[in-house]
């Protein structure tokens, strides 16, 4: 083709007609582009009128197949073609639909031939891709529809980069329906229009797999968790059949809740090696034949060494006969041996084989059988029409909370809690969900949890389950999902003109989309990850009005009398309805309001979108001031819980600033950036920016901001072990912050931090008594109150106890620390309090669970790019892995801290080299175990950290114990600053090793 489709019209429709789809109607779609290769060399070689009779054998070629595995010819241009799967009525497994016709064709055009006598061989070349798609009528230039959007433009760039009898098909198109393929290598691929690579496959060949169960142990299931009330019932089951009373369990559930696993699971644990399994599955495939789940048994026997004349006669018989001879067969073997009969997806049944079935169970009643019957299937209604008084149905619950924690922590072991925390929100206890959103997160798919949407082959199969619905119910839905997660029954009243006791709401809920909310005047959607496909499905022009409608019925309300929404709310509806401005205003206060309670991360999530609103906003100089102004408490947010992401916004704020010639704000945005630098413990960028600050600040005369500037110096110079010159600057900002009056109602932040700072330094130098002291008084300015600065004042409150060597203390503190890290969403506290507990833990009692909670912690971390004074979680990883034995991964740590030393974080530097010393020591690099304990002491002494000097003397003590050498000399010293220092611990070791 000359040219992409994409870009140049196509020429006609070549398929029946089909009903239009509505304009403008956002649909889950995979599309397939297929073109054939060298085709331009081929028309230049052939005579025209045999070139246009290879197009027409190719065209009658595409029309065929496509059709033959449910999708839909759009339109072809010379020898390429467009197709779609997935209209008009969706299925769950597009993507493997798809990927099967491109192999069908691609078999297919190799065995066309052209050219003189038919020498000539050709290929195809092919791109597969699947997303959302804007479908609008189409005419005698579009084709038979308008395909409007990026994912026609990626399957067509797919097909471009294919080579010849290449299939490329992108990896969230498949999703876990890749098994049933054979593929290349994972490929990433820069596609022109997209910021991120995309993941890609070649398809060679189909592969053995007939069940999504299968494809989904190769890819890695959940764990199995719970289930102990169903597994116990079938195991009775079971043991009533192996008594001769004959059982038929229907497990009911919505998709993905785990009726195969349930049954797999049962059969590996009870069922194996008491009696025979025979196993059956209904598909939903264009291609699925009568008696389908029963064939596929007669199938299994047949490629078997059983002889029995039953069999015989099923393989033999004519299609009238069949089903009769298949009772036969199953009757005999269930004489045989106790069977146990499994179908799966029992929804997809033909007639024929719900009549089989009930058949013989009857027969198997009568004659008393040693039969069990497991089926699973979604659709419990359309079993109730043909049910026998003698199925029992099994109906499955989703995982609840602590099962889907254990499932989501198994398969993301070291992903930090708030995220799990979002996987599960999405997933709503459906282990598919689960699985796939943390596979999507493995890949790293998705970036950030709470943009965590399913991959394009889960939106498809979600969007299948939609299609079966009613319109009613459909477009009760499409309101509920425009009013968000939670619906409030009295907005959906407005919205979509009903009630909770509706039919269609009703509906909703046997459909497994509504629940009933945590109170009873509210609906919610039970799975996120459905809610966001619903949504983004609507239309645009039909969302923006309804969001009007909402942020209009929200104000009407408050008017009245009732209860003010929220100012999160209305800038949601605002933003989504496209009034930025509105937007904007809401989304600051709600960022301010969050700030104030101390919910970090939704201060940051709503000062995003009031900047998001901002841009969309004309660009004037009140809008730049208005950016700045926000990111100053954007800036605030982020001191407790920074990410490297978040420094792009306040570079941009320095940028702003700056080109405003303003040097007040100039300052302030150096500051900020500064600040956040220091908490994500870059320590020489935020000196170079504080500094730039304060130069600034002293020139426009802001006292205030001096002050400000002059304190944050100090704890970054404390950050940096630079402690003579951090005493000077936060004694200096100590004092000046005690003399600003406190306001009603506001916490004096700033002076609890510096005395946090000012006491952890005392600590490293070994002043212990004075350190309690400074912190005790930063404590009873902020303990209890909920504020982020509580959880940080306890982190460093806990690492000078543990340099003390007050284990337990520490701990219990470190707890703290945790748990108030958690309430205010603050990831690194709360990863620091977890590490910090379980170190202390090891040192105290030698908890077992203590390295494996260092190193979750750690990775937890440096998901966000690390954090201040990160050195002590590889130092003491250093420690701990050296102690397992693990050299290679201690020797890691080992580096890592002392790269982090290079950005002026030797905190844990000399932990980490005592651990060094051990390494070498225990390697007989007598060389290397001197060396690193005199770096360790460098370490120490660049700290002023007399703690630290005494402790790498007992450890070479210890070392020099271990060979039979004396080290009366280090012990002596150690001992007397164990002494001075109040470090009993310690002191016992020490004496202990001289007996």
């Amino acid at each position: 083709m000359a040219q992409r489709p994409d870009i140049a019209p196509f020429a006609n429709a070549v398929s029946p007609p089909l009903p239009a789809a509505p304009p403008g109607q956002r649909r889950y779609l995979t599309l397939l582009f297929a073109d054939l290769s060298g085709s331009t060399a081929l028309s230049e070689a052939l005579e025209a009128e045999d070139y246009a009779e290879l197009l027409a054998r190719l065209r009658h070629c595409y029309r065929e197949i496509v059709a033959r595995h449910g999708g839909t010819v759009v339109r072809i241009q010379g020898d390429g073609m467009l197709a779609i799967f997935g209209h008009p009525q969706p299925r769950e497994d597009e993507g493997r639909h798809a990927c099967e016709a491109a192999l069908e064709l691609h078999a297919a055009v190799r065995e066309l031939r052209a050219g003189a006598a038919g020498r000539q061989r050709l290929s195809l070349h092919s791109g597969i891709h699947a997303g959302l798609v804007l479908v609008d009528a189409g005419d005698a230039v579009r084709g038979l529809f308008e395909l409007l959007g990026q994912t026609p433009n990626i399957a067509a760039r797919l097909s471009d980069l294919a080579g010849p009898d290449e299939i490329l098909v992108s990896e969230e198109t498949l999703g876990l329906h890749k098994h049933y393929f054979a593929t290349g290598e994972r490929l990433l691929l820069q596609l022109k229009g997209r910021s991120q690579p995309l993941a890609a496959y070649t398809v060679r060949a189909r592969v053995a797999l007939e069940r999504r169960f299968d494809a989904s142990v190769q890819r890695g299931l959940s764990p199995f968790v719970g289930r102990a009330d169903e597994l116990g019932r079938l195991r009775d089951a079971l043991q009533d059949c192996l008594g001769g009373a004959p059982r038929w369990i229907s497990l009911c559930a919505a998709a993905g809740i785990g009726k195969t696993r349930l049954i797999e699971e049962f059969l590996l644990r009870a069922a194996a090696g008491v009696c025979r399994v025979q196993r059956g599955h209904c598909s939903g495939d264009l291609s699925a034949e009568p008696l389908e789940p029963f064939l596929q048994i007669l199938r299994t026997l047949e490629r078997g060494a059983d002889a029995l004349p039953e069999l015989e006669a099923a393989r033999q018989c004519p299609a009238p006969a069949r089903a009769a001879a298949l009772l036969n067969l199953i009757e005999a073997l269930a004489r045989r041996a106790p069977l146990v009969l499994a179908i799966d997806d029992l929804h997809w049944a033909d007639d024929a084989s719900l009549a089989l079935l009930h058949r013989l169970h009857d027969h198997a009643l009568v004659q008393g059988l040693p039969l069990l019957m497991l089926t699973a299937t979604r659709l419990q209604p359309h079993l109730k029409q043909i049910a026998s008084a003698e199925r029992e149905v099994l109906a499955l619950r989703p995982f609840d909370e602590a099962e889907a924690s254990a499932a989501v922590a198994q398969l993301l072991p070291q992903t930090d809690p708030f995220v799990l925390a979002e996987v599960q929100r999405h997933a709503g206890g459906n282990a598919l969900y689960i699985e796939e959103l943390c596979h999507a997160l493995n890949r790293g798919a998705v970036a950030q949890a709470e943009g965590a949407r399913g991959s394009a082959w889960l939106n498809g199969l979600i969007e299948s389950r939609l299609a079966r619905l009613a319109p009613e119910p459909a477009r009760v839905l499409r309101a509920a999902a425009v009013i968000g997660p939670v619906v409030p029954l009295w907005l959906l009243a407005k919205l979509a003109g009903c009630g909770a006791d509706a039919p269609a709401v009703a509906a909703l809920a046997d459909e497994d989309f509504l629940l009933p909310g945590l109170s009873p005047d509210e609906l919610r959607f039970k799975h996120g990850i459905t809610h966001g496909v619903v949504y983004e499905a609507i239309g645009l022009a039909e969302r923006q009005a309804m969001h009007r409608r909402v942020g209009a019925e929200l104000r009407a309300r408050a008017a009245a009398g009732g209860p003010a929404a929220s100012h999160e709310l209305l800038a949601h509806h605002d933003g989504a309805a496209g009034a930025w401005s509105d937007a904007a205003v809401h989304a600051e206060a709600a960022g301010d309001q969050a700030l104030e309670a101390s919910a970090l991360d939704r201060a940051k999530r709503q000062f995003r979108a009031a900047f998001t609103a901002l841009e969309f906003l004309p660009d004037t100089e009140a809008r730049r001031l208005h950016w700045i102004a926000i990111a100053q408490r954007f800036g605030l947010a982020c001191v407790f819980d920074a990410s490297r992401a978040d420094l792009r916004v306040l570079r941009h704020a320095v940028g702003l600033a700056h080109g405003a010639g303003d040097d007040a704000l100039s300052a302030r945005a150096d500051y900020w950036h500064g600040y956040v630098s220091y908490a994500l413990g870059e320590t020489r960028s935020g000196l170079g920016h504080c500094e730039r600050g304060l130069v600034t600040a002293q020139r426009c005369g802001d006292v205030a901001l001096i002050a400000q500037l002059r304190g944050t110096l100090g704890q970054l110079r404390a950050a940096a072990a630079d402690y003579d010159e951090a005493v000077v600057l936060l004694d200096e900002a100590v004092a000046v912050q005690r003399r600003v009056p406190r306001r009603p109602g506001r916490l004096p932040v700033g002076l609890a931090y510096s005395l946090c700072c000012r006491a952890a330094v005392l600590g490293d130098r070994g002043e212990f008594a004075a350190a309690d002291a400074v912190f005790a008084e930063a404590l009873d300015l902020v303990t209890g109150t909920g504020h982020a600065v509580e959880a940080s004042i306890l982190g460093w409150r806990a690492c000078v106890l543990l340099w003390q060597g007050r284990w337990h203390e520490a701990e219990r503190t470190a707890e703290l620390q945790h748990h108030v890290g958690g309430r205010v969403r603050s990831l690194f506290t709360f990863s620091m309090g977890h590490a910090m507990a379980a170190y202390a833990a090891w040192m105290d009692r030698r908890s077992p669970q203590a390295l494996a909670q260092v190193r979750d912690a750690t990775a937890w971390l440096a998901a966000r790019g690390g954090g201040l004074y990160h050195s002590l979680n590889h130092g003491w990883l250093a420690e701990l892995q050296a102690e397992a034995g693990a050299t290679g991964l201690a020797r890691g740590h080992v580096a890592q801290a002392l790269r982090r030393g290079r950005q002026h974080d030797w905190i844990g530097g000399a932990m980490a080299l005592r651990a060094a010393a051990g390494l070498a020591e225990r390697a007989g690099d007598a060389a290397g175990t001197a060396r690193y304990l005199a770096l360790a002491r460098r370490v120490a002494a660049r700290r002023q950290a007399r703690h630290e000097f005494a402790v790498t003397d007992l450890f070479e003590a210890r070392l020099r114990h271990a060979r039979g050498a004396r080290a009366d000399a280090l012990l002596d010293a150690a001992e007397t600053v164990f002494e001075r220092l109040g470090m009993a611990w310690h002191l016992a070791q020490a004496r202990a090793l001289r007996y």
